[in-house]
């Protein structure tokens, strides 16, 4: 018989089977506390773990890192061929065999100032990255640690030098001789030092010109600060003068001016430079075109004290022309998109806006044509609201349950004053005879009442040849100006557009009974608490969702379009009409009544009145369709 182990005999002991089976006879019989003894020291083993973790993460951030970077910024000074920083520079000369060019930092501003030949401004982002250039400039290798023959690499007599003086430490300079005869290269020498080092430098990235170097900037002004503009193109004069945030045009027009039109012109000159100098100190100008000058420029700042002025004279090729400024008053070259930009338009610096005001400083508006004049004013009584103050405004009392005899339709007239604020101008035109575009006589005038007592006026005159614009004026500029006929007709309203026309003035709160007669049938709703119920043809107690609402809401919001003279009712179809409808309340008063007749031949409108009033209305043949006449459309399950 085999053992049941191969290495074990017959008669020895399972010892491992037995400690088999009382481990896990041990494991199902476990303490508590064994437990939580063993999760106690795994937790402490990992947070062993995490704190070892973190101590190598600080130790790399706090050591390893700055130490590595402290290293790699060595290097790199190391190789630099002159170790300095741009910031740190208060003066360098580019020394060259023609003469020497000065710059000096302002310790106030900051800004680079040339100092010799000229005494003028500096280029500033151009001057920071020449030396720039200079600071990167890395040592390639070492051509010759003890030349025989400085010649040999140009550097015997250099074609420039640079000398640097800085706000901290010793000045220092560097000598730029010949380029490389192999790759893109330069042979330097740095000061006190003997030996010729090569630089992946180009020499003309160092060796400027005093034009290169010398500040482009036309005219140093500030667009927010300016408070007056002159400008004489050709004879003609144009004059803005701002006074707060608003500017006014006085030449050669009077009229408010468009801030955002006359900022983006201040702003399109002020980023214009000049092309080239010609002469810096001229005695005569005449040649250049600038005596007498083709165009003046001048620019005021009240605030700062400061003034600009700019001449542009003839051109000086294809794309430039002559200019002068008043300081300093050398001779230069502009483009001519300078001369685009002030030959432009002086009516488009116009404002466009028709009438400016905020909603709620109007307090009325009175519309005139021809004998009939429409006032309406804010209703002191109700917020909001508007009503006539005019002597065609009637009594305003109520006819049966219809509109008031003259109720202003407040929608309307807030709707205007919109309509006002949006309004734009279409074209100014540059000739001012009030005759020859009917403004001696309007047809139309429109003013706008504020609360400080100021008011705005625009007149209407005629239409032009198409007859798609319309020429007007208003009393803030006196300019003319043509506005589009759709703005003619939404800001110009009949007396009627004013009128309230809802027909049906009722609480639908208060509405407890519906009655729809049609010529074949007659329906009846009443309310149940919030529900509707038909009652009759039949009783229907599961109506269509909303269908009183709906109707109550057609009806509170049903306008007429027009009042019509008497008609004979077989016209009308008002003795025996299409639809009517009634309202009552919970003690059965009528709250009103509607007839609706024939439509209109033609035309999508009915006849309709209300019971108790003779005026016949037109009304949209539509709401027929709103109201229904039929039993299925009160039914769910209509077809």
């Amino acid at each position: 018989m085999e053992p049941d182990h191969p290495h074990r005999n017959a008669g020895e002991t399972d010892v491992y089977a037995g400690h088999h089976r009382l481990s896990r006879s041990g494991d199902s019989r476990r303490s508590p506390g064994l437990v939580e003894k063993t999760v106690s020291m795994k937790f402490r083993n990992t947070l062993g773990l995490i704190l070892i973790f973190i101590a190598l993460g600080l130790y790399l951030a706090l050591v390893e890192v700055p130490t590595a970077k402290k290293k790699d910024e060595e290097t790199r000074r190391s190789k630099q061929v002159i170790q300095f920083k741009v910031e740190n520079v208060e003066e360098f000369e580019l020394i060259k065999p023609s003469g020497t060019l000065k710059v000096r930092r302002d310790p106030k501003t900051s800004r680079w100032n040339i100092i010799e030949p000229l005494a003028v401004p500096g280029a500033d982002g151009v001057i920071n990255q020449l030396l720039l250039t200079l600071e990167e400039a890395r040592i390639t290798r070492v051509a010759d640690e003890a030349p025989k023959d400085l010649a040999a690499f140009g550097l015997q007599d250099p074609p420039l030098k640079i000398a640097l003086r800085f706000k901290t430490g010793d000045p220092q300079a560097v000598s730029v001789g010949d380029a490389s005869p192999i790759g893109h290269s330069t042979y330097l020498q740095v000061g006190g030092q003997q030996r010729v080092l090569l630089s992946f430098i180009d020499k003309s990235q160092l060796n400027a010109s005093l034009n290169e170097l010398r500040s482009k900037t036309l005219l140093d002004f500030v667009a927010r600060d300016v408070t007056a503009v002159d400008l004489t193109f050709e004879g003609k004069a144009q004059r803005f003068v701002k006074k707060g945030e608003h500017w006014t045009l006085t030449a050669p027009v009077n009229g408010r001016g468009d801030a955002d039109e006359i900022s983006n012109f201040l702003n399109n000159i002020r980023v214009e430079v000049i092309d080239s100098f010609i002469e810096e100190t001229p005695k005569e100008v005449s040649r250049y075109g600038l005596a007498p000058a083709r165009l003046v420029l001048n620019i005021e700042a009240e605030k700062a004290g400061r003034s600009w002025t700019l001449k542009i004279g003839k051109a000086h090729d294809d794309h430039s022309f002559y200019a002068q400024r008043g300081q300093p008053e050398n001779v230069v070259t502009v483009s001519d998109s300078l001369l685009e930009i002030l030959s432009k338009n002086p009516l488009s610096f116009m404002d466009k806006s028709l009438i400016s005001f905020k909603e709620e400083d109007v307090t009325a508006i009175e519309s005139r044509e021809g004998k009939e004049t429409v006032r309406v004013v804010r209703d002191p009584d109700h917020a909001g609201q508007w009503k006539f103050a005019d002597p065609e405004a009637g009594s305003g009392a109520e006819t049966g349950s219809g509109p008031a005899a003259d109720e202003v339709d407040s929608a309307t007239v807030n709707t205007l004053l919109l309509d006002l604020q949006e309004a734009r101008i279409h074209e100014f035109s540059p000739v001012h005879n009030l005759k020859l575009f009917g403004l001696h006589a309007p047809q139309k005038t429109l003013t706008v009442f504020h609360k400080d007592g100021s008011r705005e006026t625009l007149q209407l005159g005629n239409p032009n040849k198409d007859q798609q614009h319309y020429f007007a004026t208003r009393n803030a500029d006196a300019s003319v100006f043509t506005l589009d006929a759709a703005t003619v007709k939404k800001i110009f309203r009949p007396r009627n557009d004013y009128k309230d026309k809802k027909l049906f003035k009722f609480d639908p709160e208060q509405v407890a009974r519906i009655s729809i007669q049609s010529p074949d049938q007659t329906f009846e709703l009443n309310r149940r608490d919030k529900k509707w119920v038909l009652v009759k043809p039949q009783a229907i107690d599961d109506l269509k969702p909303f269908v009183g609402k709906d109707i109550l809401w057609t009806l509170s919001n049903l306008e007429y379009e027009a009042t019509v003279p008497p008609k004979e009712a077989e016209e009308t179809g008002l003795e025996k009409p299409r639809l009517t409808v009634a309202l009552h309340d919970r003690q059965n008063q009528s709250l009103g009544q509607i007839i609706i007749g024939h439509q209109i031949p033609g035309q999508p409108l009915r006849y309709s009145r209300l019971a108790g009033d003779p005026t016949l209305y037109h009304i949209k043949d539509r709401t027929l369709g709103e109201i229904p006449d039929r039993l299925n459309r009160f039914q769910k399950n209509e077809n």
